[in-house]
């Protein structure tokens, strides 16, 4: 994403939150998470199932941030977050979200009954998967799907999707406090630690709430967390060239709320041509035979372009109401040397914000 100014945060009172862990197992009960007065810290102290204490607010176009640390003395195993987490996806067969977990020592372990899958190994560091369906423990633990009837079939499971790139064979560390930052929006997922993006991961995600998360580790405690919407653009997908290469569409600057910017067009066809800015409210990815088109459409705008670069001024409402709002694009445009006829720029991804 463009990096822009980070602006005050808002504070999260962790109160109105609440608790969720997945079936128990023998000797790994649910979690027990105990809010501080004030609402601004939460401690969970059993060395358990995966278990979630899930924000009442979704997580798309805001970046979190806060602390977390763990004085569970000689343990050594998850902590972490998850993302597009919705109350009641424990006992969900179509579940499907993102988990940001965090081992500190390599681990083989076998759960036992009443899971009927074999033990998994789990590997010391940070990481991303994607979880579907209802895991087993040793699906968790392994980030693997094992897919072993009758507790757990093909659909349910965990595929690790990145590790991080400093931490990705580095363990959390005992009394030690660590800053993690989100910004997950539908087209991307960045996870900062201590102020260092750890994990950059394009893709297409689904909203839903923002959780913590633990497995068989007591004594976590997250604190200070504050959410804000930030105004920020980035790319995503891929174009289709035409007769001056891959046509670009971006912004001037970042969308902030009350602000101007450009919509900026540029790799256009050497002679005026006709285009196309299409626009919507969600991404998309459908083939067109040989482009794609990146967009849900709402409507497509035409217009008459010269040749090179165009600007296109915008003015984002002051309305406080398009904070955290997303707006996408794509352009396209007449060009007799492409084998479609038109050669397109990549998806462009607008969050609107302070």
């Amino acid at each position: 994403m463009v990096a822009g100014a980070a602006p005050a945060q808002t504070s999260v009172d962790l109160t109105s939150w609440t608790a969720e862990s997945y079936q128990s197992v023998s000797g790994f009960g649910s979690g027990i998470w105990n809010v501080a007065a004030g609402g601004a810290s939460v401690l969970q102290t059993v060395n358990g199932q995966p278990t979630f204490f899930v924000s009442p607010f979704n997580a798309f176009n805001l970046q979190l941030e806060g602390q977390i640390s763990s004085s569970g003395g000689g343990d050594n195993d998850y902590l972490g977050f998850a993302l597009g987490f919705d109350p009641g996806e424990s006992t969900n067969p179509a579940a499907d979200y993102l988990l940001v977990d965090w081992k500190k020592n390599t681990q083989f372990f076998n759960f036992g009954v009443p899971s009927c899958t074999v033990g998994s190994n789990a590997v010391r560091g940070l990481a991303v998967s994607r979880v579907s369906g209802i895991p087993t423990a040793d699906e968790f633990w392994g980030h693997v799907n094992l897919d072993t009837a009758p507790c757990s079939g093909a659909s349910d499971g965990l595929v690790e999707l990145a590790r991080a790139t400093n931490l990705g064979n580095v363990g959390w560390v005992n009394n030690t406090v660590y800053a993690f930052r989100f910004v997950l929006t539908a087209t991307m997922l960045e996870v900062y630690v201590d102020n260092v993006l750890e994990i950059s991961l394009p893709g297409f995600y689904t909203n839903g709430r923002f959780a913590f998360y633990n497995f068989s580790q007591a004594a976590v405690t997250y604190a200070a967390y504050t959410t804000q919407c930030v105004a920020d653009w980035s790319p995503y997908g891929f174009g289709y060239g035409g007769t001056a290469g891959i046509p670009t569409f971006g912004l001037s600057a970042n969308p902030v709320l009350g602000a101007a910017f450009n919509f900026e067009l540029g790799g256009v066809n050497l002679a005026p041509a006709t285009a196309y800015m299409v626009y919507g409210f969600s991404p998309a990815i459908t083939p067109l035979g040989g482009p794609f088109l990146w967009v849900e459409p709402f409507d497509v705008i035409t217009l008459t372009i010269p040749p090179g670069v165009t600007s296109l001024p915008f003015l984002v409402p002051t309305d406080p109401a398009w904070c955290g709002f997303a707006l996408y694009g794509q352009f396209a445009h007449d060009d007799p040397s492409s084998p479609f006829g038109l050669a397109f720029s990549p998806g462009l991804e607008a969050v609107f914000g302070l």
